[in-house]
This record gives structure tokens, sequence and C-alpha cells, in this order.
């Protein structure tokens, strides 16, 4: 597994920030895109515990791309993917997520599938959105998935479909596909 370690925000992360996915809300999400994962490269932002990327991997995704700031968050999840066997196919960016974005450039290929659970309070839905299209990072015919505060509606960005958003209690789950060159998704 590959741990990179990079400048940015290191700031030390509230519970809140920590907090896993509920298990209920990770299973509708996977409903949703059975059999979507398979051989797909997965970038987890604001990984947390890291369970979108996992559960991506245990479905057999080709890679999964974590990135969170928190070293706490960090060991969560080298636990996690030793504890299944998946450390071969996934690897940790312990850094800020806008950094990362805007390092695009590492990457040769964009993700097929991006989740993102940011911290509600700090991150509108968006300006995460409009940062992650920007960044060029999510493949055309990609998906997207986003956590946020049901106080937010999910945003209407040029060159996204919204499949679907549902609500889990404080949180809504918006999923998005990425539309390719001729306007199909």
């Amino acid at each position: 597994m590959a741990v990179r370690l990079s400048s940015g925000s290191h700031r030390k992360r509230s519970s809140y920030e920590m907090r896993p996915t509920a298990s209920r809300t990770l299973e509708a999400v996977f409903d949703i895109l059975m059999g979507e994962t398979e051989g797909r490269r997965v970038l987890d932002l604001y990984a947390g515990v890291g369970s979108y990327g996992v559960l991506a991997l245990r479905r057999d995704a080709a890679l999964s791309v974590f990135v969170e700031n928190s070293r706490t968050a960090q060991k969560r999840i080298e636990k996690a993917l030793a504890q299944y066997h998946l450390e071969e196919r996934a690897m940790i960016f312990r850094e800020d997520v806008s950094h990362f974005l805007h390092s695009a450039h590492r990457w040769e290929e964009p993700f097929d599938m991006i989740f993102a659970d940011p911290p509600y309070e700090a991150v509108s839905p968006g300006s995460l959105v409009d940062a992650i299209m920007e960044s060029g990072l999510l493949a055309l015919a990609g998906v997207l998935v986003v956590e946020h505060s049901k106080k937010h509606a999910p945003p209407d960005v040029p060159g996204l479909l919204l499949r679907k958003s549902r609500v889990f209690g404080d949180t809504t789950v918006s999923i998005w596909d990425r539309k390719t060159a001729d306007g199909t998704s």
C-alpha cells in the first residue's frame, strides 16, 4: 500500500468529521450502484474511516485512492484494508482534499467513481462538486456520490446528470452521472 504524505492542512479534526458513514446509507448507495464498481478506479475524498473506498474494493474495484488529512483516520483505513487483505489495490494520501484536487496532474487516468463525505458545516456541496469537475478527475460516464446536509439541495452542475438524491436522517446522498462527449451519461 502506498501512503503518501503531503503538505497541506493537517489540523486536528473533530469527531464529527471522522464519523463513519452509517451502514444503512452505505448499503443504499451500493444497492443503487449494483455491479458498477467491478474493475473501476475509485476515489474516496474526505475518506474518514474509508467506508466507501473499502466497500468498493470488496466489490471488486480495481483501485481505491483515499484522501484524508487525519493521521488517526489514516490508521483506521490501513487497519480496514489489512483486515480484508486489500492493501495492494489501495493508496492513501494524507493531505487536504483541496490540495489533492489542485494536484490532479499527477494522475494519468481519471477516476470512474468519486465518493465524497465532507464536513457539512465547512464544505458546501455546490463548491465541492464544482472543484471536482474543475479537477478533471471524474472520467466521462463516471459516477459522483456526495453526502451533504439535507438543508442543501443537490447542485445542478453542467456536465452532470442527477441520478438519485436520497435523505437519511440529516444526511442527503446525491448521485450524479457524468455525461459523455455526446451528452449521454
